[in-house]
């Protein structure tokens, strides 16, 4: 009797221990996606990503980069060279670009840029550190678009 008793325990004990380890690991963090970029005017883009996203994330500057896909250096909106790796040091700034929602569901949301974006120059933009609302922080990327100026 106490062999059995104690092999029931035994099983009960490991079968939490699965469920606990597997359901803390289950259902990861839903990061949002980079849907589609389009230029709305000769200052402004508009992005849209696949779900919801925390607003002071998606207005926030800093995480938001425009590559420059020619230039080794820099120019105009850009704030990557066409051979820069994403940093801190090289996002875009409040005083280079202001974000602001576009509908209350927080998907879409318009760049506006303090200078116009050279027509006929080949960017990159890239998305990094924006959640859905409630989720921890995130350090990868929310993916990335290509654009021409127009």
């Amino acid at each position: 009797m106490k062999i059995a008793g104690a092999r029931k325990m035994v099983g009960l004990m490991a079968f939490m221990f699965i469920l606990a380890s597997t359901s803390a690991h289950a259902a990861p963090q839903t990061i949002p996606m980079l849907q589609s970029a389009t230029q709305l005017s000769q200052n402004q883009l508009q992005i849209t990503y696949d779900r919801t996203v925390d607003q002071a994330k998606g207005v926030n500057p800093s995480n938001y980069w425009i590559q420059s896909t020619t230039e080794a250096i820099p120019s105009g909106i850009a704030t990557l060279g066409k051979n820069d790796a994403v940093g801190p040091q090289n996002a875009l700034t409040a005083n280079r670009v202001t974000i602001q929602p576009v509908d209350a569901q927080n998907k879409s949301f318009i760049l506006t840029f303090m200078q116009p974006i050279t027509k006929g120059m080949s960017y990159k933009l890239i998305i990094c550190y924006v959640t859905i609302p409630g989720d921890p922080p995130y350090s990868g990327d929310n993916g990335s678009a290509m654009f021409v100026g127009r």
